[in-house]
């Protein structure tokens, strides 16, 4: 069974590699948190291909209260449709999820928006 995300933190985040990071779909959109659910499948994501500021935003405390949990794939055209989310700055608004009842901030590691129709977008998850 594929586990809900990739257990990580900002002290265990790899500097090369490739995970097998699950991949989320959305069952539940309100406008402001997703529910997401497991598919059962993952998809492998190339630690070493984030540039040296993209590793930083991945690795930086948030705060004392607020810490990378883990890593989740979703899918990028679904993330495309959201209304009233930007993943891109100077005005970022962060997308709230829902898996397996806890509540996490979501925020791709890399935004790409023009990946392929069907693609997935790895994504921190925050709490």
């Amino acid at each position: 069974m594929t586990p809900p995300m990739y257990p990580i933190t900002s002290k265990t985040f790899p500097r090369t590699g490739i995970l097998e990071i699950p991949c989320l779909s959305a069952v539940a959109y309100d406008g402001h948190t997703a529910l997401l659910q497991p598919e059962g499948m993952t998809v492998p994501f190339d630690v070493s291909d984030l540039t040296p500021d993209e590793v930083e935003g991945v690795v930086r405390e948030q705060g004392r209260d607020v810490q990378l949990r883990g890593l989740a794939a979703l899918d990028t055209r679904w993330m495309l449709e959201l209304p009233d989310v930007t993943f891109r700055p100077p005005y970022r608004k962060p997308l709230g999820v829902r898996i397996e009842g806890v509540w996490y901030y979501a925020w791709p590691l890399r935004w790409d928006e023009t990946s392929g129709a069907g693609a997935h977008t790895v994504v921190g998850l925050s709490n």
